[in-house]
């Protein structure tokens, strides 16, 4: 980061805080997700916390999800009485923790150019990733509207989510 290119403007300085606000509440939010996928593996594997523990501490975020999916399907009969639309939004849900997972991924392991805030451009994200055994340059600007709309698809991905793991809590603990 370039910052003596732009920290004698007042409007660059207020732009890099709104930036670092907005990577702060993305990644609590993006971590409260991960607690209720645990939080909720915990509960149906209930009998056996230590073991239960000792297999999430192990897992990478995917394998967690795809254990999710995998626990909600095996009780979506029961489920689906709690929830209309339970196999379409559960199929929703899963793909959206993945993209959610991949943005995630993308913006912690990203860099970021401050060097045109001095201008009025925003924040960039630049993120090199193999893909295929090709390289690819990810880059996306991290302008205040893009932001606000990572932010509601996360809060939008939440809200489903939530209603998934209120079906499913409530189904493995009726045994």
């Amino acid at each position: 980061m370039t910052k003596g290119r732009w920290e004698e403007n007042e409007i660059a300085v207020e732009e890099a805080d709104r930036f670092y606000k907005f990577i702060g509440e993305y990644v609590i939010s993006f971590q409260w997700l991960e607690f209720k996928i645990d939080e909720v593996l915990l509960i149906a594997n209930s009998r056996d916390r230590a073991a239960t523990y000792d297999w999430l501490v192990r897992q990478t975020n995917a394998k967690k999800v795809e254990a999710f999916h995998e626990l909600a399907r095996a009780n979506g009969m029961l489920a689906s009485e709690m929830l209309d639309n339970w196999d379409s939004l559960l199929t929703s849900v899963v793909a959206r923790l993945h993209t959610e997972r991949d943005r995630r991924n993308g913006l912690l392991h990203a860099q970021f150019l401050f060097d045109f805030l001095a201008i009025g451009q925003p924040v960039i994200r630049s993120h090199l990733r193999k893909r295929g055994g090709e390289v690819v340059i990810e880059q996306e600007d991290l302008s205040a509207e893009r932001c606000a709309q990572i932010m509601k698809d996360l809060a939008y991905l939440s809200a489903d989510f939530l209603k998934i793991c209120r079906a499913v809590t409530a189904v493995v603990t009726r045994e």
